[in-house]
């Protein structure tokens, strides 16, 4: 009977050891300041950004773009409906409406007047896909793909951009029709890259300006996705219960306009349809015949010059929705949509203490491992735009090149077949029917 109370006094004291290992020692916020400032920076930007498009709505925001046509087309309706449709809110969601519609038909009828170009003009030219003609210059006459579209071999003195190149064969062709002599000295040349590593450039970058209004229509689904389907109120008057309206407004130097609060809330199930339907789906269908037609039109240029500017020109037709929106919108779209706040979907952690924030910052971030340090090393849109350049490319070699030993050039040329009623197919890059006889095949190596 004597040991128990010894017994019961060890164990309590064991207990209390323990207690004493697992909760956390107290700690001088003062002398960790930086670390609980960076503490606090990591876990609340992390929890703001949204790397990977997440889904699950445990982390970034949902908004509508604040500077195009597009979200003016999301958001004044919206805003609308919340005042229950007033005259001037109606009118100017119907005139935000046209300019939309303007937009698509703009953009459509751009994309399809540079599909004309490459998949008829450049037909009846006599033009054969540029492909790799010329890549490997440097290695030629005894390199591989050194054989032009003629049949000859390549070299610096001898190779020209179709419209230089076509001008020669053609005084070629003038002289031999009038039975010129001395014919066999007149040299067209070959027609080929100037540069083909400045042309993957130009490419990237363009894919640059594609790739960005794309993840504009990946956060556009996410807003439809991820805002509760009911019809909140995306417009009202904030007035904060710590003093009346006047005194608030004196205190901060504010406006009755100020007090206005635009955000981005809950959309009704039939209201996300129609706007999945005829925003986002003509959108996306824009972006990707943008994207693969001026993929093609970049690798059919030869020219340095010429594909560092056209590079430039095709990313203007995706900013044709920004120019509309600038210009002609009226101002009250224009202060909505810039005052328009985004629909947190995070949480700020109100009831972490400072020790709290200090104990996570030296357990996630000071004891990370390589695997997550590389996974934050990583660029998504990076990868995002490397993946979408190979599937381009990819989309490209495979529809208008052929294998020949060992590289890529041009398949059989073939005039169309019918010209007109083609505009929408190429809007898309599609080609139009053809005839059945080729115009120009791959020759053989011709000295």
């Amino acid at each position: 009977g004597g040991d128990t109370p010894l017994s019961a006094r060890a164990l309590s004291r064991d207990m209390q050891e323990e207690e004493a290992l697992a909760s956390p020692k107290p700690v001088d916020v003062r002398m960790n300041a930086s670390k609980l400032g960076a503490s606090k920076l990591l876990h609340l930007m992390e929890r703001q950004q949204d790397d990977g498009w997440c889904f699950t709505g445990k982390g970034g925001s949902c908004c509508v773009p604040r500077g195009s046509i597009y979200g003016a087309a999301l958001a004044m309706p919206q805003i609308a409906r919340s005042c229950e449709w007033p005259g001037t809110l109606c009118a100017l969601v119907i005139r935000t409406y046209f300019f939309c519609l303007l937009n698509f038909l703009l953009q459509a009828y751009l994309l399809s007047m540079i599909g004309t170009e490459f998949n008829l003009w450049f037909l009846f030219a006599g033009r054969m896909h540029l492909c790799d003609f010329g890549r490997s210059i440097q290695d030629c006459p005894d390199g591989p793909n050194c054989v032009g579209p003629r049949g000859t071999i390549f070299s610096y003195p001898r190779l020209y951009d179709f419209d230089v190149w076509g001008t020669r064969i053609f005084a070629q062709d003038s002289m031999a029709a009038v039975n010129a002599t001395h014919l066999d000295k007149v040299d067209p040349g070959e027609y080929g890259l100037e540069n083909f590593y400045c042309r993957m450039v130009c490419i990237f970058l363009f894919l640059k300006s594609t790739v960005t209004d794309f993840c504009e229509n990946i956060e556009n689904i996410k807003t439809l996705v991820l805002t509760p389907t009911r019809a909140d109120s995306w417009i009202n008057m904030h007035v904060p219960d710590w003093a009346g309206k006047s005194d608030v407004k004196a205190f901060g130097d504010m406006e009755e306009l100020d007090l206005v609060e635009y955000h981005v809330a809950g959309m009704p199930l039939h209201w996300k349809m129609f706007n999945a339907i005829f925003i986002l789906v003509p959108k996306t269908l824009l972006w990707f015949g943008v994207t693969r037609s001026g993929v093609h039109y970049l690798m059919e240029t030869a020219g340095i010059m010429n594909v560092v500017v056209n590079a430039m020109a095709l990313s203007f037709i995706l900013n044709v929705d920004e120019m509309i929106f600038e210009r002609l919108t009226s101002q009250l779209t224009t202060h909505i949509l810039t005052h328009l706040q985004a629909l947190d979907l995070y949480e700020d952690d109100l009831e972490e203490t400072d020790e709290q924030a200090l104990a996570r910052y030296e357990k996630q971030e000071m004891n990370m491992g390589c695997l997550s340090i590389l996974w934050k090393i990583m660029p998504l849109q990076l990868i995002v735009l490397s993946g979408t350049l190979f599937l381009f490319l990819t989309d490209y070699y495979l529809t208008n090149c052929e294998l020949r030993d060992g590289s890529w050039v041009s398949k059989a040329m073939h005039l169309p077949s019918e010209v007109d009623g083609n505009l929408f197919r190429f809007m898309f890059g599609i080609e139009a029917s053809q005839q059945p006889d080729a115009f120009w095949t791959m020759p053989e190596v011709s000295s």
